[in-house]
């Protein structure tokens, strides 16, 4: 296929994608479910496949064809410039679309792997033979009445929906699966436009990583003369003046050296961060949207003198009467009416000044979607990367992406303060006007930071815990949250909860006789 026939295909499947649009509806049943899977799954492999081919015919790098094709060095005639110049720009035209193309398919591929995990999480297929249960992940399923066998040989499968699962299903609408980052981006208000930006910059949080490599400014000695160089040279040596020496003899001098850094962010892709970010976002705002009259009635004094002044404001601004003025006279008479309107609905006087209760409303409005509303979708994150963090094993972040894919298996200090962000008066709201079922938890960095140093020393001593239970005990343990709460959040019986903590304060004990004498006669007691 062609590069023209290539870029056709692909944006027809884009647009496909994009018309059918995924509701609730699809959200609410286990069979529904089984079905959006399979539809996601198809797309992921269609869209895998324009990728390759794509990057096949340098689609990731357009402009690098056409870098050289300029006028500068050309001595033709102005005629021929004039050419050169048209076809330069069609030549960068067409590099603009597939880099775009390309750009479009990868946040689609991100997209589609974050719904994928979050269904696998929420879903399963149970035998009905044997009890056993099956991961969608584990299956081949290419429609909703393929055979699926269990390993004992029947059959009889149903779907069932995870109640124990780490995921948040209802971000799947809000993903833009089709690539459409840029249109959702401008369907958001301006608080979720700032959360946004928020999520992507603590998803962002990058970890001092090791040297990759070194760009030093060398002097050397030539046929009697000092030349300076730039060099790079790769992190296998760290010993770089004996590397120079090397290769440029004993005569050779030090000028500068920098040091490359290869750094890791808690997401490490960035087409990944911008869905995840624009899915929660989204979620967030279709839930202010639902309890956003009922928060503005119970903090404002007069919510309908609110409201009628913002109709008065778009009454005003939207106003066009039927006279040839200029720009500036329109915005006067604009000016002019609003002025009367709020005047005549005795929401100021006659110059616009405003009552200073409505005043002061309005400060309380613009407050909450300034320091509430703009927390709500990062408490949303931040609560779900942090649970997954605490509920899965390290084994199973690592060889898993699930609900976020590219997610760092471990976090260092610093990247676990992100969590300190939580924000409590953003939690409060959730609280108090949606089932949110979160709690506020203070030091959330400092519990996930146990988690991982519990995580690595236990590598090695073959245990097997249940890693819901066990990131609720750790929980229990270091945020001072009752063992109940824990283990309502998740979803565990308390009695595996006591058992992770004792497995947890035992860890690196002996715990049988022989164990006991081996580490007495070690100790010469």
């Amino acid at each position: 296929m062609n590069e023209s026939g290539l870029i056709a295909r692909s944006e027809r499947f884009l647009e496909s994608i994009r018309d059918r649009r995924i509701s609730e509806d699809d959200l609410r049943s286990p069979e529904a479910l089984l079905n959006l899977y399979i539809y996601l799954r198809g797309n992921l492999e269609e869209l895998q496949d324009l990728k390759e081919a794509m990057e096949l015919r340098g689609f990731k790098y357009p402009f690098r064809s056409i870098s050289g094709y300029s006028t500068h060095q050309s001595p033709e005639i102005a005629e021929d410039i004039h050419d050169i110049k048209r076809h330069a720009q069609y030549f960068r035209m067409k590099a603009s679309v597939k880099k775009n193309l390309l750009d479009r398919v990868n946040s689609a591929i991100s997209s589609h792997r974050i719904a994928l995990g979050n269904i696998e999480e929420h879903v399963f297929l149970k035998c009905q033979e044997c009890s056993r249960t099956l991961r969608l992940g584990e299956v081949e399923l290419h429609d909703p009445s393929g055979d699926v066998e269990c390993p004992c040989g029947s059959d009889n499968l149903k779907v069932r929906f995870n109640d124990r699962a780490l995921c948040r299903p209802e971000i799947i609408p809000h993903l833009p699966l089709s690539g459409d980052y840029m249109v959702k981006m401008s369907e958001l208000s301006l608080w979720a436009r700032k959360a946004l930006k928020k999520i992507m910059r603590l998803l962002k949080n990058e970890k001092k990583g090791a040297v990759r490599s070194a760009t030093l400014v060398i002097r050397v000695l030539e046929d009697g003369r000092w030349i300076r160089r730039r060099i790079t040279l790769d992190s296998e040596d760290n010993d770089y003046e004996r590397m120079l020496r090397q290769r440029y003899g004993p005569n050779v001098r030090v000028e500068l050296i920098q040091f490359h850094r290869k750094k890791s962010s808690i997401v490490n892709d960035r087409y990944t961060r911008t869905a995840l970010a624009l899915a929660y976002a989204g979620l967030s705002q279709k839930i202010i949207d639902e309890i956003r009259d009922a928060v503005y009635r119970e903090n404002l004094r007069d919510y309908d003198a609110v409201e009628r002044y913002r109709e008065i404001v778009f009454d005003a601004r939207t106003y066009s009467p039927d006279l040839r003025i200029s720009e500036d006279e329109l915005s006067e008479v604009r000016l002019q009416r609003m002025h009367r309107l709020i005047h005549e609905a005795g929401l100021g006087d006659e110059n616009g000044n405003l009552n200073p209760l409505l005043k002061e409303d309005l400060e309380t409005m613009e407050e909450l979607k300034r320091e509430i509303f703009r927390d709500v979708p990062v408490n949303l994150i931040l609560w779900d990367v942090a649970f997954y963090y605490l509920g899965t094993s390290l084994d199973r972040r690592s060889k898993y992406s699930g609900p976020f894919p590219n997610l760092r298996p471990v976090l260092d200090r610093t990247q676990v303060r992100t969590f300190d962000e939580f924000s409590e008066d953003a939690l409060e709201l959730l609280r108090g006007y949606w089932n949110c079922g979160m709690v506020y938890i203070e030091n959330l960095g400092d519990v996930l930071m146990r988690k991982f140093e519990i995580e690595e020393k236990m590598k090695g001593l073959h245990m097997k815990p249940d890693p819901l239970a066990f990131g609720a005990a750790v929980l229990h343990m270091e945020a001072g949250i009752d063992a109940e709460t824990c283990a309502e959040l998740f979803h565990v019986n308390v009695e595996d909860v006591v058992e992770e903590e004792r497995s947890i304060e035992n860890l690196g004990k002996p715990s049988t006789d022989r164990a006991k004498m081996f580490l007495n006669l070690i100790k010469g007691d």
